[in-house]
């Protein structure tokens, strides 16, 4: 059975030899994942634990990549159950109170989350923000630069409402006349 896509024919789904074979846009259908992340998940597959990592290449027909189904929809199950994903849209991740920030929108991965305490000790440190923060964080710890620009605002709000706190618990209590 073989299902185009409409685009560039390429094929979603193939049997060969007997086995249910999918291609990486059935995956992007079947998870609501962005390509891009479909593409990350396979690139960074060894970086998983095995329970959770993305199956590997079963076949190349015409320059397409397939994946035996079955594999994919034990990965995606699995990934789903650690990661609290489900099909939510391009990105294919939950986003909300419940997972990553406080206060809504996109979850924080476990590395930003990292970078975010780096530049937070950082500003701790010199108690305030130094131009080229993010550019010498990138250099040192590694990584992209305007990654840890992100890094860097979040933790300018976090140390900024720090120092806040503090000044509002060193200042008297007003007197009343």
């Amino acid at each position: 059975m073989m299902e185009p896509t409409g685009k560039n024919d390429v094929r979603l789904r193939r049997v060969v030899e007997g086995r249910a074979v999918v291609s990486r846009a059935w995956i992007t259908r079947y998870t609501g994942a962005g390509r891009s992340t479909v593409a990350r998940w396979y690139a960074l597959r060894h970086e998983q634990p095995q329970e959770r990592r993305h199956p590997e290449r079963v076949v190349t027909i015409d320059r397409v990549d397939y994946y035996d189904q079955a594999e994919v929809e034990r990965f995606w199950a699995a990934h789903q159950e650690a990661v609290g994903t489900a099909l939510l849209g391009v990105s294919g991740r939950k986003s909300g109170v419940e997972h990553g920030e406080p206060r809504g929108g996109r979850p924080v991965s476990a590395e930003r989350a990292q970078a975010v305490q780096v530049a937070l000790a950082e500003l701790r440190r010199t108690n305030e923000h130094q131009r080229g923060l993010a550019g010498r964080l990138a250099r040192t710890h590694g990584g992209n630069e305007r990654t840890w620009a992100r890094a860097v605002t979040d933790a300018r709000a976090i140390h900024a409402a720090e120092l806040g706190a503090d000044n509002n618990a060193q200042r008297p209590a007003p007197q009343q006349e």
